[in-house]
């Protein structure tokens, strides 16, 4: 029978980056596409991978498709937007099936990727605040963290609070779609007055490490905070768009990164830097 390493369960994004990091560092990866097509030319021949192809979101029977040993699962699979049924297939249900598959695959480690977003509101948030999620998206990753509770005893779990994610092949979320108003030259509307972006390139070697940490955790994953006019500032100049007209309310979401740069491998790219990697032309 064959044990891989690694499951990755989104491929893209932050998942392809680690992907090309677990590989070089010689370990397996079994990796679930939603279809073959979706499988980019560049990983075609690596050694060390092998793919699976299932939509998370339609109710999928995980045993047909998915190996039936596996080291350790990073479940960073989410849906941003669409309709409430959809958010929680994709984002509750989906996670309820893969824990519910794990306990029977030997599973050591289950790191999930929630989101900063299920705290609500709050300046330098720290991982003891209480959550207060606003919205279906943060609603229904709440409601998965709350179901990783059941499964403490199968094996060990970490969950990681991502903040705002961007970078190159982050196709959703309040970054991204800030980006794609700005350069469609809508007027951009954000919630937020503040927020704490999170560069996807530095957000690899934190997840290693919380998957190789003795004991289960919650952690925080996030950049320094910026006000939302000066970001959309940013993406417009790097974009080589014209300013764009922000209409901005007045919440505040920024998290505290302290512990993962105290406990874990976590340093930040200066924000300009990351904006200009990901939106310039």
């Amino acid at each position: 029978m064959v044990e891989f390493d690694n499951l990755i369960t989104s491929p893209f994004g932050i998942g392809e980056r680690l992907i090309l990091e677990l590989l070089r560092r010689g370990e397996s990866v079994f990796a679930v596409y939603p279809t073959a097509k979706d499988v980019p030319m560049s990983f075609l021949g690596k050694k060390n991978i092998k793919y699976g192809f299932l939509r998370f979101e339609q109710d999928p029977v995980l045993d047909k498709t998915l190996p039936r040993k596996v080291k350790h699962v990073f479940h960073n699979f989410d849906a941003y937007h669409g309709r409430l049924a959809k958010l929680f297939k994709a984002n509750t249900l989906a996670t309820l099936l893969l824990l519910d598959w794990a306990k029977n695959a030997g599973v050591q480690t289950f790191t999930y990727l929630s989101s900063g977003e299920v705290y609500g509101s709050g300046e330098n948030i720290d991982e003891n605040a209480a959550l207060d999620p606003q919205g279906p998206y943060a609603v229904t990753k709440y409601q998965a963290e709350m179901l990783l509770e059941f499964y403490r005893k199968a094996f060990r779990i970490n969950t990681v609070r991502l903040f705002f994610p961007f970078g190159k092949g982050v196709e959703q979320g309040f970054v991204s779609d800030l980006a794609r108003a700005i350069k469609d030259g809508e007027r951009v509307e954000s919630p937020y007055q503040q927020i704490s972006p999170t560069f996807v390139e530095d957000t690899i070697a934190p997840l290693i490490a919380v998957r190789d940490q003795k004991e289960a955790g919650i952690h925080n994953l996030c950049g320094s905070p910026v006000n939302v006019t000066a970001l959309v500032e940013q993406i417009g100049q790097a974009a080589g768009k014209a300013p764009a007209k922000l209409k901005a309310g007045n919440n505040m979401l920024c998290g505290s990164n302290r512990q993962v740069k105290e406990r874990l491998t976590y340093v930040e790219t200066p924000l300009p830097d990351a904006i200009n990697i990901t939106f310039s032309e």
